[in-house]
């Protein structure tokens, strides 16, 4: 059964915030990844699925990933997705800011355009990193679309997976996905992989930072999805 792990910042908690969960330092991120080499697991993407595969996923774009996840992936010869609010590229998390208590730089164009000539898929996560239910039905429409647009025109590429900000969807919201011409989209819903399924709402291992976490604590939950 394939997993896909979500990730978010990849860089030593910061002290002010309260959502330490949302920091893995690299050296925790390489051991994690070491340890699902060595039990047989393969770094893929959703095209190149096998039973023992594993997708690793980064929502926000933030430049802790080219400083400290980048390097460790290429060690592994593994392939990542990294989820973009497109508005925001070479700006910082101006969604959560007041909540994180940090102030978190995303990567810019040059970053992204570099990490897909090095095996990195670029996604969309919307234009601004709204709560897609809780916008007029117009504005979603336009953060799931324009975003597309605007990440294929700038790097180059097809984006055909996105990432729901939040977690935050229902059917209209799949509907705008599907119609906006995606192929794939990954809830932050933990579960068994259901890729194959439902391609429109794809479950999650949520890889929590958290210095009581263990890598056996680790290692027991993406098993037992």
């Amino acid at each position: 059964m394939p997993k896909a792990l979500m990730y978010h910042s990849i860089q030593n908690p910061p002290k002010q915030t309260p959502f330490k969960s949302l920091f893995i330092k690299k050296a925790e991120f390489k051991r994690q990844l070491l340890a699902l080499k060595l039990i047989g697991y393969k770094f893929t993407t959703l095209s190149k699925l096998e039973d023992k595969s594993v997708i690793l996923t980064f929502d926000d774009a933030y430049k802790n990933f080219i400083e400290n996840a980048f390097p460790v992936l290429q060690k592994f010869n593994a392939p990542a997705y990294v989820f973009v609010p497109a508005l925001l590229v070479g700006k910082y998390n101006k969604w959560d800011v007041d909540k994180v208590k940090v102030n978190l730089p995303l990567m810019d164009w040059s970053d992204l355009s570099f990490l897909i000539k090095n095996g990195i898929k670029i996604g969309s996560h919307t234009l601004t990193h709204p709560f897609l239910t809780k916008i007029p039905f117009e504005e979603a429409k336009k953060e799931i679309e324009y975003s597309k647009k605007m990440l294929e025109d700038k790097l180059g590429v097809e984006v055909d997976t996105f990432c729901y900000p939040y977690g935050d969807y229902n059917e209209k919201i799949v509907k705008l996905v599907k119609d906006a011409g995606y192929k794939y989209a990954f809830t932050t819903k933990e579960g068994k992989f259901n890729g194959f399924e439902n391609p429109y709402q794809i479950n999650r291992i949520f890889v929590e930072g958290n210095k009581l976490i263990s890598l056996p604590d680790f290692l027991r939950k993406v098993l037992v999805y």
